[in-house]
């Protein structure tokens, strides 16, 4: 019958043009979205240091590496948010192509559907259903001929429910259309904010620079050196937990972990990196259960512990002693080391340690106050 041929056609072409799901796209904008509102978290983290440090009336020194410290972040959260402004353009070329798809499906079933309509309402005037059926030549053929009838309405009607289908992919691909362009704009607006503060944090970084004192400046210096090694050690570190399987249920979703120095408490906190004091000779433990790959000292000839966990590593820095090696197995809570001494200018004795968390991929980022939360 024409109309069944109509019909088989529009459903094929139907099944040819309707779009591939975009949610995987859209999961990658989420994704990237969640990524760029931890770094934004991190720089008004940040902002606050700064401002404290205004209030306190803390050293020029201290300014400025907090502001230098601030203007890293916000270098990466706009990076962040370029990479999510990409996604988002992506995500806005693949829906606007599915949505073009769509309609020129719709448009054209339609067209397949009416045509089918009108045979049908042709045929009935001129043959109808009844006489077709009453006009067969025995029972076998009119049971054949109603299977027949049965069959073409059946595909009309799945034509019409695919193409209500359609209609309603094609309205959801248009809301996100609308969605993602209100979105672009609103990166765009981010951005152009963004840089424009970190003009300024340049600017006043400068400022704050130009009133140091010659014996600041280089100790300063010999500060960013220091960072600059231990950014070089955690690059070299990474390839180390490359297949590390010890400790690898450690995710940045792990909560509920015990600081690492037994009575210690947080005193600041810089992003991935923690200041904690306690009382002289306190155990230093490692957080997690995970494997010892490097043993060093700092330029105070205070020890560094770093130990891997799945592909995260955490760094005990500042410690007087050490009683674990490299290439050795740790639990949850093991003792490592104690904590390392500092005498100021006046001094005064005080014991605290430095520890950070990072990701074996230098792009996933962890607050280190995330792991202790209860």
């Amino acid at each position: 019958m024409m109309i069944g041929k109509i019909i088989r056609v529009a459903l094929f072409l139907l099944l040819l043009t309707t779009p591939l799901s975009l949610s995987a796209q859209s999961k990658k904008v989420d994704e990237q979205r969640r990524r760029v509102e931890q770094y934004k978290r991190d720089v008004e983290s940040a902002k606050r240091e700064v401002s404290n440090l205004k209030k306190e009336k803390a050293s020029a020194s201290k300014r400025v590496e907090a502001l230098n410290h601030q203007m890293n972040l916000r270098s990466s959260y706009i990076a962040e948010t370029e990479r999510e402004r990409e996604l988002v353009e992506a995500d806005i070329a693949t829906a606007s192509a599915a949505a073009d798809s769509l309609h020129n499906a719709l448009e054209h079933n339609r067209a397949l559907y009416a045509e089918a309509v009108r045979v049908a309402y042709r045929n009935y005037r001129q043959n109808n259903y009844t006489t077709f059926i009453f006009s067969s030549e025995d029972i076998s053929d009119a049971a054949r001929r109603m299977a027949q009838v049965q069959h073409v309405a059946d595909q009309r009607r799945a034509l019409a429910e695919q193409i209500i289908q359609q209609e309603e992919e094609l309205a959801s691909q248009r809301k996100l259309l609308a969605t993602r362009s209100h979105e672009l704009d609103s990166i765009g607006r981010s951005l152009e904010e963004e840089r424009r503060s970190l003009e300024d944090d340049k600017r006043e970084a400068q400022k704050e620079y130009n009133s140091l004192s010659d014996k600041e400046k280089k100790a300063l210096s010999n500060q960013r050196k220091q960072q600059m090694k231990l950014d070089s050690a955690l690059a070299e570190l990474r390839k180390l937990t490359a297949g590390n399987k010890t400790g690898s249920s450690f995710n940045d979703k792990t909560k509920n972990l015990n600081l690492p120095v037994v009575g210690g408490a947080i005193s600041k906190v810089n992003g991935n990196t923690a200041t904690i004091t306690a009382q002289k000779g306190s155990a230093v433990r490692s957080i997690y259960e995970g494997k010892v790959i490097r043993i060093s000292r700092d330029n105070t000839n205070h020890q560094q512990v770093f130990i891997a966990h799945g592909q995260y590593i955490s760094v005990y820095m500042h410690l007087s002693s050490v009683c674990v090696a490299e290439g050795s197995t740790v639990q949850k809570d093991q003792k490592i080391g104690t904590i390392g001494i500092a005498i100021d200018h006046k001094g005064v004795e005080s014991a605290y340690m430095l520890f950070m968390i990072n990701h074996s991929d230098p792009n996933k980022t962890m607050s280190v106050m995330e792991c202790f939360k209860k």
